[in-house]
């Protein structure tokens, strides 16, 4: 788990005790639980061990494949700086190779004051960024005012299945999220 505090405080935000849980925006992250996965269906379900097996090995096939193209696609976003609205993605960061420069929320999970935004803005000037990332479920005024003040794009990700329209499986996840982030360079 990336971000696992030294202290829990909740003067500090909405922290989590076990480290940030967006686990979700890495996809590497979903070859040990489709291993977990697997092999507890095996102990509850003894007879049904091979199928389960097969299925694991025919998704970690797909899976590693899918890894593979993704980081061809993503590798323009190397060393991208991005500001983001909520500290949801340490993961997408760390796979990717994004530099997260700034965050909108002062704490996590507290809305940020327009005082605090303009500290943002102002530090955009000495560490610029490419664009904005909010998940889709968020409210975009933050995002929207970065956007619109910094003169750099505003990127919706789906964040979870089913977060945007084209986001319906696990793989078009991947694959929206991915195009977003591609066109918020252009």
């Amino acid at each position: 788990m990336l971000e696992v505090p030294t202290r829990l405080d909740r003067a500090d935000g909405d922290v989590h005790a076990a480290g940030n849980p967006h686990i979700q925006t890495d996809a590497r992250n979903f070859l040990p639980v489709a291993d977990a996965l697997s092999k507890r269906l095996a102990q509850l379900d003894p007879a049904n061990t091979a199928f389960y097996q097969q299925q694991h090995d025919d998704f970690e096939k797909k899976w590693r494949a899918a890894i593979s193209k993704w980081e061809q696609e993503a590798a323009p976003l190397k060393d991208v700086p991005i500001v983001v609205q909520h500290r949801g993605f340490p993961y997408i960061n760390s796979w990717l190779g994004l530099k997260q420069v700034a965050e909108l929320e002062p704490k996590p999970g507290m809305e940020p004051s327009a005082a605090y935004l303009g500290e943002v803005l102002n530090g955009l000037q000495q560490h610029p960024a490419r664009m904005v990332i909010r998940a889709a479920y968020q409210d975009d005024r933050s995002s929207s005012w970065i956007s619109e003040r910094a003169h750099i794009p505003a990127v919706v990700l789906p964040f979870t299945v089913g977060g945007t329209p084209q986001s319906n499986d696990l793989y078009a996840m991947f694959d929206d999220t991915i195009q977003r982030l591609l066109a918020g360079l252009k």
